[in-house]
């Protein structure tokens, strides 16, 4: 005979075993990433439109989206979902091409992708607003397994009017391998950017003396063939205005030379500044050549780009009322050891084997001279940077800056405002240079400009100074 209490025992703990499953799997469904319970975000990119350009919308969610639907809301209420619909599989990025998502066999599979729509063809050019319906559903298992749904309704005021743009003032001419100046006022009620663009870069506009004004300085690269300077100003539904820049153009020709490699110089100086650099060994090169051409080309690089990374990160919203600088001269009695521009060839055994572009001004005296600053500015950065050795660069408004490089060592730090007189530190032989000098430069937004310029007090004056002058009166006298 069965003993009755043995089998209620049994059914005791029979419920406490479902009580601990029922309890871990709410624990679990609480905790876990695929039972979240936060709904998809949805975030238009603006608040109107223009009807010619994708309209982007950014959607996004813990857990990655399941499915989502935009709809066009017509004058009768009724909702037509839109069957042409475009993506961007990342965050929505500005010029960043759309794919069509009905077509294309590589959907959204980010946590975080841009929708872009068109027009719908029911949609009259004349017609003042739209409306809009957005819903996403997430992967997430709550809510019984159908996830968390946000759904959201866009008014979208539609404007199909670009923004007004007039040069004010402008530097008459501009040469390869030079900068010029622009002053424009650009005007529209949901203005969203205004840029410069010499046919190949863009360069930030800053806010000048009055609301409305913008200044720019602008750089036409050396190796830039194709220079054509516009200015771009966009507003917030898509529309743009392109107007032309009419500077004088001065093509100039840079000298060219060959450099013969030896094995002394790649086993001396290449040899001292690999292991300086750290990065890799000696014995991972397969002879002197892959070595030299790690330096010149690879090491070359990661300088360029973590100068323009420094030089290109200014402060975007200061307002500009004016601009002063003396004439540069870092460096007493320096003699010019070699000049802006010049396009180097290196030979070795009898073969052209690497190039490079020298972008800056060469500068020698006495061994570890001091550096001095001729114009007030901010120090940001002071280290050392590949080829160019332990360096610093001076930011001094406007997009503006001066790099000194090679040092022996610096005489300031990062942040520290600067006047002119100043010693920045002294010369040297640090990064890939043969002797001590000043590696020289100048710097508008990152791009790397002719000295010669910022060095000749007639040139500032007609170029800078005058188009200043000339801007505020225009505007002044407008009132």
């Amino acid at each position: 005979m069965k003993n009755p209490h043995h089998k209620g025992g049994f059914i005791k703990i029979l419920g406490l075993v479902f009580i601990i499953l029922f309890i871990g799997a709410g624990i679990f469904m609480l905790t876990s990433e695929s039972f979240e319970k936060e709904p998809p975000k949805i975030i238009p990119q603006a608040q109107s439109w223009n009807l010619k350009n994708y309209f982007a919308i950014q959607v996004s969610d813990n857990s990655g989206i399941k499915n989502f639907q935009v709809a066009f809301i017509d004058e009768s209420g009724t909702k037509i979902p839109l069957e042409e619909i475009f993506y961007q599989d990342s965050a929505c990025l500005e010029g960043e091409a759309f794919m069509p998502l009905g077509t294309n066999p590589k959907k959204p599979t980010s946590k975080e992708f841009c929708i872009g729509i068109k027009a719908p063809k029911e949609i009259k050019n004349n017609i003042a607003k739209l409306h809009l319906e957005v819903s996403a559903t997430d992967t997430s298992h709550w809510n019984f397994f159908g996830g968390n749904t946000t759904t959201q309704s866009l008014n979208l005021e539609i404007d199909t009017k670009k923004p007004q743009v007039a040069v004010i003032s402008n530097s008459y001419k501009i040469t390869q391998g030079g900068s010029a100046l622009v002053i424009f006022k650009a005007f529209d009620e949901h203005l969203k950017s205004v840029r410069v663009f010499n046919g190949e870069n863009y360069f930030i506009a800053l806010p000048f003396y009055e609301k409305d004004y913008y200044i720019a300085l602008l750089a036409w690269p050396k190796d830039n063939a194709e220079f054509n300077a516009t200015i771009q100003a966009t507003d917030e539904a898509g529309n743009t205005s392109v107007v032309p820049i009419n500077y004088y153009r001065v093509a100039k020709k840079y000298k060219s030379s060959s450099i013969q490699l030896t094995d002394n110089f790649i086993e001396g100086k290449i040899t001292s500044l690999t292991e300086e650099i750290g990065e890799r060994s000696l014995d991972s090169f397969a002879d002197k050549l892959s070595l030299f051409k790690y330096i010149n080309e690879e090491v070359r690089d990661y300088s360029v780009r973590r100068i323009m990374e420094v030089a290109s990160n200014f402060d975007r919203e200061v307002v500009i009322e004016d601009f002063h600088l003396k004439p540069f001269s870092p460096l007493r009695n320096g003699a010019v050891m070699a000049s802006f521009g010049d396009h180097r060839t290196f030979i070795y055994q009898g073969k052209a084997v690497s190039e490079s572009n020298h972008m800056g001004l060469d500068l020698a005296s006495i061994k570890q001279a001091p550096i001095l600053l001729s114009n007030t500015g901010v120090v940001i950065l002071d280290e050392f940077v590949g080829i160019d050795g332990n360096a610093v660069i001076v930011y001094h408004g406007l997009g503006l800056s001066s790099l000194y490089a090679h040092l022996t060592q610096s005489a300031v730090s990062v942040g520290e405002e600067v006047v002119a007189g100043d010693s920045l530190g002294v010369t040297g032989s640090t990064g890939l240079a043969l002797g001590d000098h000043l590696h020289f430069g100048i710097l508008v937004q990152g791009h790397e400009v002719w000295t010669s310029e910022w060095m000749d007090s007639k040139w500032i004056a007609d170029n800078i100074t005058k188009v200043i002058t000339e801007a505020k009166n225009t505007i002044n006298q407008s009132h």
